[in-house]
């Protein structure tokens, strides 16, 4: 008889995100104010240690590659303005979508999930806004 494991199709999740050729997201230390605008809604906009508060990402971050991204497009279009793009294109950026191994944290805004292959492969970039 057959092992169930070995037949279950694994079940990838969609994320979409913004990130350069390496995988990196555009939120590093001294990066943004080269790229973020003022916005009136930045307050909704909750990093993710803050809005899941409590989530334990130790293991996750130990044995894979963590990081944050959208489920949607919509999502996204909230993080970053036209603009914003349009200046973080002009840094290396793109909007990638890929398939996500494991989602640990997800919320109407944002979602953490994991990756066992590093960020750079495996992504397809998309006009977030018509470029």
């Amino acid at each position: 008889m057959k092992n169930s494991a070995f037949n279950e199709v694994k079940k990838l999740k969609t994320i979409y995100r913004i990130q350069d050729k390496d995988g990196r997201g555009p939120w590093r230390p001294g990066f943004s104010f080269k790229w973020i605008e003022v916005r009136y809604d930045h307050k909704k906009l909750i990093p993710y240690f803050f809005e899941f508060r409590g989530t334990d990402f130790s293991l996750e971050a130990k044995e894979s590659v963590m990081a944050t991204g959208c489920r949607t497009i919509a999502q996204l279009q909230r993080w970053f303005t036209s603009n914003e793009y349009a200046t973080l294109l002009k840094y290396g950026y793109a909007a990638v979508k890929l398939k996500a191994d494991r989602i640990i944290a997800e919320s109407d805004i944002q979602c953490v999930f994991a990756q066992n292959e590093p960020l750079r492969k495996n992504v397809t970039k998309f006009a977030l806004y018509s470029e």
